[in-house]
């Protein structure tokens, strides 16, 4: 009867599954609402196309600091407390941005939003690590990502849609304050199960973890940090993107608000698709290192596509789509191969942290690259393009590394955390 109740238990991960993907929807919502209105926020505020890459620069200017003090939190305190906080400040931080009578609360509400956002998605990651070990590690985080996208994929069909309906850009922010609120809301229902059912989980009497030591940061094996690195480039390559792309498409293409929003999509629609598709098949197959190694190849040809030719974007957007399906479908499952459970925390906090860096800077950058370009983007998907490179390069030192290390993440999932 033991056995059983603990399979019955089991069966729960796939319901925290989903709550988590809700959870985790309203935070890329809220993120990705302000690209389809970017037009409308640089005239409205009266600000450059730099001072509106600030928006995301602003996001993510304090994970350089607290991604890693998040994740060392919830090594140490445990994931519901912390998880309520940080939910607690993407909730606080969306309400900011969108009742902000000028530019500079605006910011504020977004740095405040970035603080909760980005370790509340580390919280989502530990989570996921912890119901799903040694099962379907990458199917979940797979399918949590699809969950993601769609919230992304929501936010770039109704932002400017909504502003064309009423007018008013401040009610499509107003609209995502809605939604972070509710997911706030169901962050208590995930605490609630966790807490119920928290003894039946192995060697995990009570929601804590062992003594944080700083030291062991320094003992992250070279594979970490290459996969870190990795996360940075290739990341900095697709959000920055991303944050221009309709007003890209706008200017180059000559498309409205609304079109520019739903090419733009065309990305979101092929990670939601594909995602847990090649989940599944990491968690069959293995092969992350290698799965890393085309997906960063595939965004340098499409960046210099966009940036050069004059060749309808959708087949550009579609396939970048498929690259970041591939990567993080790949990345993120890897860390607990590579990290002890009891230092997950800190582990994707860290990486959180580096892959800030070209998160908080690259937006910035690309908005004055172009303004520098009088408007035009073809410098800043070279930059871009680079970014891909880069990405490539830390992929094959990934490999590598691995390699030497064992070769672990060639591994299918089973056998790698056996």
């Amino acid at each position: 009867m033991k056995e059983e109740t603990k399979e019955t238990i089991s069966r729960l991960r796939w319901l925290i599954l989903v709550i988590l993907g809700l959870v985790i929807f309203g935070a890329y919502y809220a993120y990705d609402a302000v690209s389809p209105i970017a037009n409308y926020i640089i005239k409205g505020m009266n600000i450059s196309r730099a001072q509106y890459g600030l928006l995301f620069s602003y996001y993510s200017l304090p994970n350089f600091i607290m991604v890693l003090v998040g994740g060392i939190l919830l090594d140490k305190i445990g994931i519901r407390k912390v998880g309520t906080l940080f939910a607690a400040l993407c909730a606080i931080g969306v309400f900011m941005t969108a009742v902000g009578a000028t530019f500079q609360i605006m910011l504020w509400g977004r740095l405040i939003y970035g603080i909760g956002a980005e370790s509340l998605i580390i919280t989502q990651s530990k989570i996921i690590s912890k119901w799903f070990r040694g099962k379907e590690l990458a199917l979940a985080f797979g399918l949590n990502l699809t969950v993601c996208r769609l919230g992304t994929f929501a936010a770039l069909n109704s932002s400017a849609r909504i502003q064309a309906w009423s007018g008013s850009w401040r009610l499509a922010l107003w609209v995502s304050a809605m939604i972070m609120f509710v997911c706030f809301a169901l962050f208590f229902i995930y605490s609630g199960i966790d807490k119920a059912k928290e003894k039946y989980f192995v060697g995990e009497k009570k929601d804590e973890a062992e003594k944080f030591v700083l030291k062991d940061i320094f003992q992250f094996k070279p594979s970490f940090w290459f996969i870190s690195l990795l996360c940075m480039t290739f990341y900095s390559a697709f959000f920055p993107f991303t944050a221009f792309s309709t007003i890209f498409l706008q200017t180059k293409f000559g498309y409205s608000a609304v079109k520019g929003g739903f090419f733009t999509s065309l990305i979101i629609t092929g990670t939601m698709i594909f995602s847990p598709i090649f989940g599944f098949m990491v968690d069959k197959l293995g092969k992350r290192a290698t799965i890393m190694i085309i997906g960063s190849l595939m965004i340098i040809p499409v960046h210099l596509s966009l940036g050069l030719t004059h060749f309808p974007p959708a087949t550009a957007m579609i396939v970048l789509g498929i690259s970041f399906s591939l990567v993080p479908a790949a990345i993120w499952p890897s860390v607990p191969i590579m990290v002890e459970e009891k230092r997950l925390g800190t582990a994707f906090g860290l990486m959180t942290l580096i892959q800030n860096i070209g998160l908080t800077a690259f937006p910035w950058i690309a908005g004055k690259i172009t303004d520098l370009s009088g408007g035009d983007y073809t410098n800043t998907m070279i930059m871009f393009a680079t970014l891909g490179l880069l990405a490539l390069l830390f992929s094959l030192l990934l490999k590598f590394s691995d390699k030497k290390e064992g070769s672990r993440l060639e591994l299918p999932t089973k056998i790698a955390q056996a």
